[in-house]
């Protein structure tokens, strides 16, 4: 990520196919990541921050073994095809 940061997600919502482009940047900042990993602890996940990732004693087994990286995914753009009818695309760009 760091020669180039640009990324595109895909996810599949009802009725339409959404794709988000943008930049992700790792987060390093020790405050983010504590604060994220309590959220994660509230929820059931004992995650721990480890320098600057995160640590757990389990994770899901695609994920491979800690640590693990945090990035910050700032959206650009976003275009939508919708699945049924009527069929549509649009696409947002975000300044």
């Amino acid at each position: 990520m760091t020669e180039n940061p640009y990324c595109t997600a895909a996810v599949k919502l009802p009725g339409m196919d959404v794709a988000l482009e943008g930049e992700a940047t790792r987060v390093i900042d020790p405050t983010v990541l504590e604060q994220l990993a309590r959220i994660y602890r509230e929820i059931g996940w004992p995650a721990e921050v480890a320098v600057d990732a995160f640590s757990a004693p389990y994770s899901a087994p695609s994920a491979g073994p800690p640590p693990w990286n945090l990035y910050r995914f700032v959206i650009d753009t976003v275009v939508a095809i919708s699945t049924s009818e009527p069929n549509a695309a649009t696409r947002w760009h975000f300044a």
